[in-house]
């Protein structure tokens, strides 16, 4: 069994207005690529991985990011969507280890994993939010969005450009508490089943439950570190109180792959302000960049 380690950095999916609020003090290219630095530090701090590594291009801070069609910067994220797909197809990948990066890092190596294994894949949504907006919604950032897509709901080219979608029967949303103002009324309408925070033995045996009266074999968990309690750890770009603890987190991940074939696993949105502020701070320095040749 091949398990890939996918690279992904990508701060695009992020809502520039969204993501200004969520990160006072910074300035507008530090604040939209937070995303891509915590993907970095994400990726240089997980195990050292014995398989197949690979990493998606992300460009670096530019403004000319358009919207389009109710998404921002839709165009980059297709190409970014097309090159992660390329790759994954390439390795022929049994399992995905995708660390990024806004939520949006998800899509594809869910969608790859969805026709991999066809009707015998869940998905567990382990993140604050629910991320089923709709383009064109008051939150045009893409990892808003990401549910919504892999169900089979959103822009046509995004689901054109998908290898497969799953069933709302067949995703989970845990540990989801925060609304914004679309996907709170879309969840129960669309059929998604939802988990509320809970303390460890009863979230998991809830998670658990789900997944064996699914009858699915292959499971696909989406852990966005801000469905941690900020109180505890405040990781994500907009801090909620009332989430899972660490351990909850942990444990659930843990009792999946015990329990049944964990074959994706994405850690996604991790926001390190402190870190964007540290690099500033360095790029202003004498001495700290490229050295220039004496006239």
């Amino acid at each position: 069994m091949t398990t890939l380690r996918l690279e992904w950095p990508q701060w695009q999916g992020g809502e520039p207005q969204a993501v200004a609020h969520y990160t006072p003090g910074l300035d507008v290219a530090e604040s939209r690529t937070v995303y891509g630095l915590g993907g970095q530090l994400t990726a240089a701090l997980a195990p050292r991985h014995d398989g197949p590594t690979v990493r998606v291009a992300v460009p670096d801070y530019s403004h000319d990011l358009p919207e389009i069609d109710g998404i921002v910067g839709k165009d980059e994220v297709l190409r970014q969507h097309a090159e992660a797909l390329s790759l994954i197809r390439e390795a022929d990948a049994d399992r995905i280890l995708t660390l990024g990066g806004t939520c949006a890092v998800s899509l594809t190596p869910f969608g790859y994993l969805a026709e991999r294994y066809a009707d015998d894949l869940v998905v567990i949504w382990l993140d604050s939010h629910a991320d089923c907006n709709l383009p064109g919604g008051p939150n045009r950032g893409f990892n808003t969005m990401v549910v919504s897509h892999l169900s089979g709901r959103g822009d046509n080219d995004v689901l054109e450009s998908m290898p497969a979608t799953l069933p709302s029967s067949r995703v989970l949303l845990a540990g989801v508490h925060a609304w914004d103002d679309q996907d709170s009324h879309t969840h129960e309408s669309w059929g998604l089943r939802l988990i509320p925070p809970a303390d460890t033995e009863p979230f998991v045996d809830a998670v658990l439950g789900w997944i064996r009266d699914s009858g699915v074999r292959h499971v696909a968990v989406h852990f966005d570190l801000d469905v941690i309690d900020s109180d505890e750890l405040a990781f994500g770009m907009a801090w909620e109180k009332g989430g899972i603890s660490k351990a909850t987190a942990l444990r659930t991940i843990a009792a999946i792959a015990e329990a049944f074939d964990l074959v994706g696993l994405t850690v996604a949105e991790f926001v390190p302000r402190e870190a964007v502020a540290l690099r500033s701070i360095l790029h202003g320095l004498p001495l700290a960049g490229s050295e220039r040749s004496a006239e």
